[in-house]
């Protein structure tokens, strides 16, 4: 009720639900996603979210479906309120995170994800995270199961930065290997060595599947974690194209050489209109 009523001199009721889940907080900095509707009432909203966090930093917005650059994979925020500084520390699940918003990836609302891939790692896996931004799959793996290690990989150079920061902030050196690289290159270099891949890059993971697969061990049963974007409703015809898309990159690599099966599929997240972040746990097996 308390929040509610912080924006009832700012906006009609309708409009307040629309905004109230549009936001994340993410250490001392809020970050809200903007109706364009809202746009002129931008820092009417940031007095209201500042009223509602005292201790907030900075509030930046962004388009309520905003653009994610490609290969870095950052946002572009215009800050409504507060500092114009982009670094903060984020605490999820027993984890402390570095993230500077303006130079690399992070979503408090994968904190879901993050955890359910971890609780399903056994002891003693090796596992190779691409796309691993910050490291936050990597180290709340290694947090959770102590017997692993996990070779954590980016092209991005700030990430790779923070990534290295946050291994030691959260005394995991040794366990998490974090790599500056490209994907693709990097796969090949650890080809056969890994239990488990994670992919959560859900625009492009695709393109990566068959060298994912050869970097598993040709003599267990391997697991990937394949993220992809899908359009539709929710329900399980949601998962047909990722599906689809999943068998077609791998037969035409592989021919029937693999048994691959679907242990477990979700919806992420909303991206957009009938627009959804997907993830496919799939059991990749050489036969």
């Amino acid at each position: 009720m308390k929040q509610k009523a912080t924006f009832n001199e700012v906006l009609e009721e309708v409009k307040q639900k629309e905004l109230i889940h549009s936001y994340d907080v993410i250490g001392d900095i809020i970050v809200i996603r903007l109706h364009p509707e809202l746009e002129s009432q931008k820092e009417q909203i940031a007095e209201a979210f500042h009223t509602f966090h005292p201790k907030v930093r900075t509030i930046v917005a962004i388009p309520l479906y905003s653009h994610t650059d490609a290969l870095y994979r950052t946002r572009d925020f215009d800050v409504i309120w507060g500092d114009e500084r982009f670094e903060t520390t984020h605490k999820e699940s027993g984890c402390v995170f570095n993230v500077d918003l303006k130079h690399v990836f992070f979503s408090p609302r994968l904190s879901y994800e993050r955890m359910r891939v971890a609780q399903k790692v056994a002891p003693g896996e090796t596992i190779i995270n691409l796309f691993s931004g910050v490291g936050c799959f990597s180290i709340l793996i290694a947090k959770t199961q102590l017997q692993t290690k996990i070779y954590s990989v980016d092209v991005n150079p700030y990430a790779y930065e923070y990534m290295t920061k946050n291994v030691a902030l959260n005394k995991v050196e040794g366990q998490v290997i974090p790599i500056l690289g490209d994907a693709q290159t990097e796969l090949e270099k650890l080809e056969g060595v890994a239990d488990r891949v994670l992919m959560p890059l859900p625009e492009e993971a695709y393109s990566f599947l068959p060298a994912a697969v050869k970097a598993l061990n040709p003599d267990k049963v391997g697991m990937i974690h394949y993220y992809d974007v899908s359009t539709g409703n929710r329900d399980d015809e949601l998962f047909n194209t990722p599906i689809d898309r999943v068998k077609e990159v791998l037969s035409s690599n592989f021919g029937n050489s693999l048994r691959i099966e679907v242990e477990e599929k979700r919806i992420v997240r909303s991206v957009g209109p009938r627009k959804y972040h997907v993830v496919l746990d799939l059991r990749i097996a050489f036969v």
